[in-house]
């Protein structure tokens, strides 16, 4: 009975802290999608200005950049906060999870760029964090939020641009963009975080494993009884993080389109690739 306890109290550890993010009170998109001011800080003429950008950018690519603002994170971390946001509305495309979400919450004063598996490989860490710092977090700090936000917006259609050969209305350019990339400090730490996460959830499966393991060979009392083998198999996912064949957790069945008069997502998924930062 000890050992059926220890057992039942590793995994409800282990559930709690996996799962955690799946407790977040995600808001609806709005009908506009691409761009949804949910603590009211963007202009009417910059949020007119992303949603023809984004329009323009899923009708040639199926990519979708999704621009989010909240009041307040209610103490959630803002990177799980818009990993779970991207995959509830299914950012992105289904097939090819081509979605980012650009999420800045107002009284935190935190923002984030969270980054589809699709577009990890041209919207990297690093990218996203010389976007944050290049063209949002100089505007942010002065709180202007209309402007950070617009001009992170153009930079990260950009990119994606660039990684489909898609043409972006010259209006929309930003002058004198940089498209190299440079590792930076926050970059490493980034990395290296993320394995420290991926490590200790790899000990912890383990650890669960032996356990299962040894309390299926004891209730065999030596009578030549078989339960059949014991643990789990397949590809356990716990939220965004999985397995070296990729994939995740995706959410939505039908491609993105018009719908109801607006936008909506196509199903895309992510895995916690982007930067966030404070200011």
């Amino acid at each position: 009975m000890k050992k059926i306890f220890a057992l039942f109290s590793v995994v409800i550890l282990i559930l709690s802290l996996s799962f955690s993010s799946f407790a977040i009170d995600i808001p609806k998109p709005t009908n506009d999608f691409f761009v949804n001011d949910f603590a009211n800080v963007i202009s009417e003429e910059d949020e007119a200005q992303i949603m023809k950008i984004g329009a323009d950018l899923y009708e040639q690519t199926q990519a979708q950049i999704v621009v989010v603002t909240v009041e307040s994170l209610d103490g959630y971390n803002v990177d799980e906060y818009a990993l779970e946001l991207g995959r509830e509305w299914g950012v992105g495309s289904k097939e090819t999870n081509n979605g980012v979400v650009l999420l800045l919450s107002v009284s935190d004063r935190e923002v984030t760029i969270q980054v589809g598996y699709g577009l990890e490989g041209c919207v990297t860490d690093a990218k996203s964090g010389e976007i944050l710092d290049a063209y949002a977090i100089p505007y942010l700090k002065n709180n202007n939020f209309s402007t950070g936000l617009t001009e992170a917006y153009k930079a990260i259609t950009m990119v994606v641009c660039n990684e489909y050969g898609a043409e972006l209305n010259p209006d929309y350019q930003i002058d004198n963009y940089d498209t190299y990339e440079t590792y930076t400090d926050d970059y490493v730490e980034d990395v290296i975080g993320g394995l420290i996460i991926v490590i200790v959830s790899i000990f912890m499966l383990v650890i669960m494993r032996i356990i299962i393991k040894k309390i299926g060979d004891d209730s065999n009392h030596g009578d030549g009884s078989n339960y059949g083998g014991g643990g789990y198999s397949g590809n356990t996912r716990y939220g965004g993080y999985s397995g070296p064949t990729g994939g995740g957790f995706s959410v939505g069945g039908s491609r993105g389109g018009f719908s109801g008069g607006g936008f909506r997502g196509g199903g895309g998924s992510f895995g916690g690739g982007g930067a966030s930062r404070g200011f």
